[in-house]
């Protein structure tokens, strides 16, 4: 087995390298999928349709009283 130092360097290199490339590929994901939702609330504004903002409501009471 070969334990030299530069070999587990370089190991520990890529692997923290691997993992700045996956955090930043989430990043990415993330902002796109964002700013293709707010393309999308855009175009419903720009057609002039109102119903393009949910307006969130109050849970209703179950049971006995309202």
């Amino acid at each position: 087995m070969n334990d030299d130092p530069d070999d587990d360097h370089r190991t520990r290199t890529n692997l923290y390298a691997a993992v700045a490339v996956l955090l930043i590929a989430i990043a990415a994901f993330l902002v796109f999928n964002r700013l293709d939702e707010q393309r999308k609330l855009q175009r419903c504004v720009d057609s002039g349709r109102r119903d393009c903002f949910a307006v969130p409501t109050p849970p209703t009471p179950q049971g006995g009283r309202p």
